[in-house]
């Protein structure tokens, strides 16, 4: 007796065992499938299993519309003041004739950073993106970079995505690996618009950097960071979060990921300045996390 009385219990507690788990594993899966999916994810994770040695490649940082050396120098501060490796070594300014001068030089830095300035900061996006390619040329045929990642604010990131479907002999330039766009208005057409007047496909059509998609390169890894204040369609303040996000229709959702940064401290303008916008580039890029 004593004997099927444990047999009883034993088989009471993996009944229980057995019900608990379905129980609570189909409330996990509920919570999974309620998750609001604001951000596409996949090349984050993809960032996170490449090889290390890919981190002392230089980054390359370009403003935005009437941006300035100022547009980046505190971001450059902190990342060398709170992380170990980041060190801007090099300055590279754009004349607005397209004629470019280097300050500084890459020598020991452990992450080394190169701050582009176009000296006319209120150009279209092909004409920076014109510059854009006397910038990279530049740094490959007379620094002998090779290899690049690049880090954008706002019409910085449309200018950049311009010039990679501009280049048409790519072995001339650095390969650009990674690729951070921060608040970056791809869907604009001509400058600021309301998006409730078009549908994503009439944005599409009158996108010139979605008609020539294809011709973006197939492996660059993008992460895509958008502010919102109060909500999705007021964004930063400038940027909406569909703008910001507008990429995911051009580049490679196999290697594009997005991230929202929410509160004040999301405005446009404040997005460079703001420590959660450092850890992500820092995380991304790089792998590394505050001292």
């Amino acid at each position: 007796m004593k004997t099927k009385r444990m047999l009883i219990l034993f088989g009471a507690v993996v009944l229980i065992a057995i019900s608990s788990y379905l129980f609570f594993g189909r409330v996990h899966g509920d919570k999974v499938s309620k998750t609001r999916i604001e951000p596409i994810t996949s090349a984050e994770h993809e960032s996170k299993i490449e090889d290390h040695s890919k981190q002392h490649i230089p980054t390359v940082f370009i403003h935005g519309w009437k941006g300035s050396e100022r547009s980046f120098r505190t971001m450059f501060q902190r990342l060398s003041s709170n992380y170990d490796g980041p060190q801007r070594g090099m300055v590279v300014k754009v004349a607005p004739n397209g004629a470019i001068t280097i300050s500084g030089k890459l020598t020991n830095e452990k992450i080394p950073l190169i701050q582009v300035l176009f000296m006319d900061n209120h150009e279209s996006m092909e004409k920076q993106a014109s510059w854009l390619i006397n910038v990279f040329r530049t740094l490959k045929k007379e620094e002998g970079i090779k290899r690049v990642n690049v880090v954008s604010h706002s019409m910085g990131g449309k200018a950049f995505t311009c010039y990679l479907e501009q280049i048409d002999h790519p072995d001339k330039y650095p390969k650009v690996e990674k690729y951070v766009a921060i608040a970056a208005p791809f869907d604009w057409i001509n400058g600021p618009q309301n998006e409730a007047d078009y549908t994503i496909d009439e944005l599409k059509q009158r996108s010139s950097l979605y008609q020539n998609r294809k011709r973006l390169p197939k492996d660059l890894v993008v992460l895509a960071i958008a502010g919102e204040i109060h909500n999705p369609q007021e964004g930063d303040g400038v940027v909406p979060l569909q703008s910001a996000f507008f990429g995911r229709y051009f580049f490679n959702r196999a290697h594009y990921s997005e991230k929202i940064i929410y509160g004040p401290s999301a405005q446009h303008s404040q997005l460079h300045e703001n420590p959660q916008v450092d850890r992500l580039i820092a995380g991304f890029l790089w792998h590394i996390s505050p001292k």
